[in-house]
């Protein structure tokens, strides 16, 4: 089957968030299909890396947004997409060079399937035609932003989030059904997204773990009262993560242990962050490293105080699978099969938050425990090898009955 790809930014290296679950979704469809990949991307940085994934596909096209490498045209471009009905991340993406190129390629050879890999880039659903095209849902976008809203201090960034989500919730009603499948990778956002809608096109793929690669390892000494945040720091929801740990959740775990560490895996450390550690050298900042394995299963507890997103939290499905004891929020948690104080630890608070961290820390035996209870949930539900089996059945029926339905209605 020919595959059109049509992705925002290149997935490689898959560094976190849909990076990794779009990477691995793109290397198990390029095992038994012919892949074309397109994509958009905000600067040239990604695509210097066009070669983790030339390996898997026919094609490899990257088009830099019009903005991308100027501030001032960020700028203005924000400013006329007030003037806009659509939201800004679809605003941005949608590219006359990205058209033609997708127009060039179904002429070229005989597609089959298109899939569009984010909300931002359902637009081009208007070019494709009368070929089956699946959408991907990475979350419910417009709750994602509302989230951030809400934890927004900035008055004027509130304002204009909150302008932003409107119009991404109008378009992610328009635009969810035009696709003849949705995949979403929860059944929360399933459930959101089909009373939004009003449809039945939704189908549940949930986020995968390489559980071969993210194996607990028996030789990893734990670091006695360490813990360890993984993520990217240029995304607003793991930047709020980051400053509300520091600010609100840290200063009242080392009030009761003095001692304790924590190692800060991501790039783009935030100038807080690095302040912070250097005033106190049990924070750690690591910036970004390419295996961050070692870092995880050193740490007595993985941290993940995530108040805004949506979908399924892949550092929080990777921690899991390395057997670590994971203290997140609900939001941290959500989509996820997990029993709260079993597989996993649940505050909404900052002081339940420090409490549960600070209980897990004093009793590395129930940390342990809980680690391996959060394997078994990985392997039963999550393993890459499950979630790629389902998804090679849904491409192939949606490929095969949408195909036979346009030939139908061509006779």
């Amino acid at each position: 089957m020919n595959i059109l790809f049509i992705s925002q930014e290149n997935p490689y290296p898959p560094d976190g968030g849909h990076f990794i679950r779009t990477y691995n979704i793109l290397k198990m469809l390029a095992e038994k299909h012919r892949i074309f990949f397109v994509a958009t991307a905000n600067t040239d940085w990604r695509i210097q890396f066009k070669y983790g994934i030339e390996r898997l596909c026919e094609n490899v096209d990257i088009f830099v947004v019009p903005h991308g490498n100027s501030r001032l045209r960020y700028l203005l471009s924000l400013m006329l997409n007030l003037f806009s009905p659509l939201p800004y991340s679809a605003y941005k993406n949608y590219i006359d060079d990205v058209k033609i190129k997708i127009n060039q390629l179904m002429i070229n050879n005989k597609i089959d399937l298109i899939h569009v890999d984010i909300l931002p880039l359902a637009l081009y659903r208007q070019d494709i035609n009368h070929i089956p095209n699946i959408l991907v849902n990475h979350n419910v976008e417009s709750l994602r932003l509302y989230r951030w809203m809400k934890f927004e201090k900035n008055l004027f960034i509130k304002l204009f989030l909150y302008y932003q989500y409107l119009k991404l919730y109008r378009f992610e009603k328009r635009m969810c059904p035009k696709f003849d499948r949705c995949i979403v990778v929860s059944e929360e956002d399933q459930k959101i997204l089909e009373k939004m809608c009003i449809i039945k096109n939704f189908e549940l793929l949930p986020n995968g773990v390489d559980i071969e690669y993210f194996s607990p390892q028996d030789n990893m000494k734990t670091i006695k009262n360490s813990l360890v945040w993984v993520g990217g720091m240029w995304h607003p929801y793991n930047i709020d993560a980051v400053e509300y740990f520091l600010d609100d959740i840290f200063p009242l775990i080392k009030t009761e242990i003095p001692d304790v560490k924590i190692s800060f895996i991501g790039g783009h450390p935030l100038s807080k962050l690095i302040k912070y550690a250097n005033k106190n050298p049990n924070i750690k900042v690591h910036g970004y490293v390419e295996d961050v394995r070692k870092y995880m299963q050193e740490a007595a507890v993985f941290i993940a105080p995530i108040r805004s997103g949506s979908g399924t939290k892949i550092k929080v499905l990777n921690a899991l699978a390395l057997e670590k004891a994971v203290v997140t929020t609900s939001v941290g948690a959500e989509g996820i099969k997990v029993r709260p104080d079993v597989d996993i630890m649940i505050a909404d608070t900052k002081r339940e938050f420090a409490q549960k961290t600070i209980y897990l820390l004093r009793h590395p035996q129930k940390a342990k425990i809980m680690g391996r209870n959060g394997r078994k949930v990985i392997e039963k539900y999550y393993s890459w090898k499950i979630v790629g089996e389902k998804m090679h059945r849904i491409y192939k029926e949606v490929s095969q009955r949408n195909l036979n339905s346009y030939k139908y209605s061509r006779d």
